[in-house]
This record gives structure tokens, sequence and C-alpha cells, in this order.
């Protein structure tokens, strides 16, 4: 039997060029701390279908791909909001409609100036927000929280 993992979303396809390097290091750290919580890597989109290194994918093949991840091997879906809306919400629907939960980790400030979506915070799979004060923050918050999300350990 396969055993389930966290799926991390956020923003990465349109992120200026500068940027996406540190955010795909910050969502492979998260993915280290799920990994040594668990002993599961978590699911990181740009490890496997990463827009640049792995052009050679069409569209309805990230679709299918990532839409079988969410709703059939996925315990958790992390959301990383670092960034302005980005797509990442058709991620919570899939995971919403699978049964799966979502939680969203986001910098406090952004949260309190009302820039992360009511749409996206109010979506059912939404199960808890965690705030942050820095990008850098969110490692530590995380490896604070894993441990009492129950839902990780009883999926996998």
């Amino acid at each position: 039997m396969e055993q389930k993992s966290v799926y991390i979303c956020g923003p990465l396809t349109e992120l200026p060029e500068e940027d996406q390097g540190r955010v795909k290091a910050l969502y492979s750290a998260l993915a280290d701390v799920i990994e040594g919580l668990t002993g599961l890597r978590a699911f990181v989109p740009h490890e496997h279908y990463d827009p640049i290194k792995h052009a050679h994918y069409i569209p309805p093949e990230i679709d299918a791909a990532e839409r079988a991840q969410v709703c059939t091997r996925t315990s958790l879906l992390l959301v990383v909001v670092v960034g302005p809306s980005w797509g990442g919400g058709i991620e919570v629907e899939m995971a919403n409609k699978a049964g799966v939960p979502a939680v969203i980790l986001c910098i406090r400030e952004r949260l309190e100036a009302r820039k992360v979506s009511r749409l996206l915070r109010g979506n059912p799979a939404v199960t808890q927000i965690i705030p942050c004060s820095s990008e850098e923050d969110m490692i530590s918050e995380l490896r604070f929280e894993l441990p009492h999300l129950r839902y990780v350990y009883s999926a996998v």
C-alpha cells in the first residue's frame, strides 16, 4: 500500500526570477522538516515538474499528475503563501473535493493586511492558518505545529 504524504503548494511560475531560487529553497526546506518528522518526503511540485527544468511537460500532463497526487496520494495540503494570488486555489479545491485537509502557512503581516484571499481562507478544506513573522520563521513554525496535526500521521 502506497503511503500518503504532505503536498506543498505555493507560487512559483509567476514569481519574479530573482525570487524563484529563494522560494524553491523554502519549499524544499519545509519538505526536509516534514521528512525529518514523519519519515516521508513531502511532494514538492518543483522537484518533479519545475517549469524551467521540466519544461517538456504540457499543461494537461501537469494537471493529470498533480491532480492524482493531491487527490489520491496526499494526507495534508500545505499551502505556502509567499506572494500574490497565484493559482494554488485549484490545489486547495482538489483537496477539498478529495477530503484532504489543508493548512495555510503565511506571513502574519500579509494576513493582517488582508492580502491572503478570503476565498482561499474560507475553503472548507482549510483547517488551520499558521501565521509566521517571516519566510524563515515558516520553517520553525512548521517544525512546531506539524506534530499537532494528527491527520498527517494517521493518514500515512
